[in-house]
């Protein structure tokens, strides 16, 4: 199996990292047709989506590749989990996975998009097999997912406070509205379209659950609780833990990982995913 890390800049992404710790997981977990020493992980420094698409079958592996295979096993001699009861097995042809970033997110190719991400020029997750190209937009979902532990959700028509307009925010205020949530829009760099409908718009008066920034004006747009979609060259913020009123933006981005095993990559193994 090959994955790839497509976007500019991509050479400090830990999607790669991440891709070997889930493979390791789940091979632990007992799941047939994955094996960590098989997977094989990319950065691909692109700015054409295409382009990503073609060199992922010649470009090499990153170079610390084998170092973090060799941290992961010794993650999981010393912190072992138990097998499921029930196992399932890996059906799919593995192919080729990618996860994009920007500036690929917005760029739409004829592709068979499982969840209505291409409508909102919201992609950052492919599967490239014998049938074609399948894509998803897992931001939003993955927010939604970090919310949910963090104590926050967006249950009830509890409001998001949110300022941005790019691939990213349009996914999130569209996964929080779908998920039962409300949104106060702040104006940003660029206006967020598609917008969701104005019965579930509230204004400032209204107090708001989780804020999130993704133009990165501001570090408290009034708030319970702040998750920061920022994290490359970053500090982990408090400690990383999802009790503080301050959400590391890494949270989000293993949320969005897992979210595409469970939407595009591998739904098969969606109840023994870490």
């Amino acid at each position: 199996m090959v994955h790839a890390v497509a976007g500019h800049p991509v050479e400090a992404s830990c999607s790669p990292l991440l891709m070997l710790i889930t493979v390791g997981r789940l091979e632990e977990a007992g799941v047939v047709g994955l094996s960590l020493e098989t997977t094989k992980v990319l950065r691909i420094d692109a700015v054409d989506v295409d382009a990503a698409i073609a060199a992922i079958v010649a470009r090499h592996e990153v170079a610390e590749a084998e170092r973090m295979r060799l941290m992961i096993k010794a993650r999981l001699r010393n912190a072992p989990r138990a097998h499921p009861p029930v196992v399932p097995r890996f059906t799919r042809n593995p192919g080729h996975w990618l996860s994009l970033t920007s500036p690929l997110k917005h760029q739409i190719g004829s592709w068979r998009c499982t969840d209505g991400a291409q409508g909102l020029r919201a992609v950052n997750t492919l599967r490239i097999d014998e049938h074609g190209v399948h894509s998803a937009g897992t931001d939003g979902a993955g927010v939604v997912a970090v919310a949910r532990l963090a104590g926050c959700p967006p249950d009830g028509g509890a409001v998001l406070r949110m300022r941005g307009g790019g691939g990213a925010a349009r996914s999130t205020a569209h996964a929080w509205v779908r998920a039962g949530g409300r949104l106060h829009l702040l104006e940003g760099r660029r206006p967020l379209s598609p917008r969701p409908e104005q019965a579930i718009l509230v204004g400032a008066e209204v107090p708001a659950v989780l804020g999130i920034d993704f133009d990165g004006e501001s570090d408290d747009l009034g708030a319970e609780k702040h998750l920061f979609p920022r994290y490359q060259g970053e500090v982990v913020r408090h400690d990383g833990v999802l009790t503080s009123n301050v959400l590391d933006g890494r949270w989000m981005l293993v949320a969005q990982h897992l979210e595409a095993w469970r939407s595009l990559w591998a739904p098969e193994l969606r109840d023994v995913l870490p």
